[in-house]
């Protein structure tokens, strides 16, 4: 097989010197192939394990986020009981990121992020939301890493941001919850507890997947002022 101007064709160029060196093409091909295949299917199954993991991480803390929100105006003997088990959950979950940093261990943390951000994202809101009610004050990134999910697991600033702007929802309900039931100061600690969050979120460059909680938390910003602005005016009526 010659080319319009008579010389010979690359490809025939190629299948010559393949036969001169006695290379066997098709079985050097498949080879290779079977090695990617081998490396591909092995990334796919360690993935599909973080995501199982991941997904049990986000029930639990889900879990944690619906107890905490019992701790109503009208149950105050209750309260300590309720943080207490949520702390005990909470640390429970500290065997789940082990597992994924085992899974983690030797490769690129980056190409398994989406894996696992899902579930880090919601421990971070149920985390921070029981270290609010409990002290009015928001955990550090590092706090976090040391006591409930050890040096195996990453986490990453981005998760962290996320976590904390998910929280101004479950604060936002438990701040109208508190001023609605007759126990306005503790709704007036939970929106300055609000404020810190969005202070502290407005100041950092905003993240593209932020922009959407950013909007969300100043609404939610808005519904506790108005609670808070309710629950004064009926406090004031009560007085006078």
């Amino acid at each position: 097989m010659r080319c319009h101007k008579g010389r010979p064709s690359r490809r025939v160029f190629l299948l010559f010197l393949i036969k001169s060196s006695g290379i066997n093409a098709e079985y050097g091909v498949m080879c290779r192939f079977k090695s990617y295949r081998s490396v591909m299917d092995a990334k796919n199954d360690k993935h599909e394990r973080i995501v199982k993991i991941s997904r049990d991480i986000t029930i639990a803390s889900k879990r944690i986020i619906f107890g905490l929100h019992r701790i109503l105006p009208d149950n105050t003997k209750e309260h300590e009981g309720i943080l207490n088990e949520a702390e005990g959950k909470l640390t429970a979950l500290k065997a789940q990121f082990v597992k994924i940093g085992e899974e983690l261990k030797g490769e690129d943390v980056y190409s398994f992020h989406r894996a696992f951000t899902n579930g880090v994202q919601e421990f971070i809101e149920a985390a921070t939301f029981h270290h609010g009610l409990k002290t009015l004050t928001i955990p550090s990134i590092s706090h976090l890493q040391d006591q409930y999910m050890g040096s195996t697991c990453p986490l990453l600033l981005t998760d962290y941001l996320q976590g904390l702007a998910d929280l101004t929802g479950e604060l936002m309900r438990m701040c109208i919850c508190f001023c609605s039931r007759g126990g306005p100061e503790r709704g007036h600690q939970l929106r300055e507890l609000l404020y810190q969050v969005n202070s502290a979120l407005t100041m950092v460059e905003p993240l593209p997947k932020m922009k959407q909680k950013m909007e969300v938390m100043g609404q939610s910003l808005g519904k506790c002022e108005r609670a808070n602005y309710t629950a004064s005016v009926r406090s004031a009526e009560v007085l006078g």
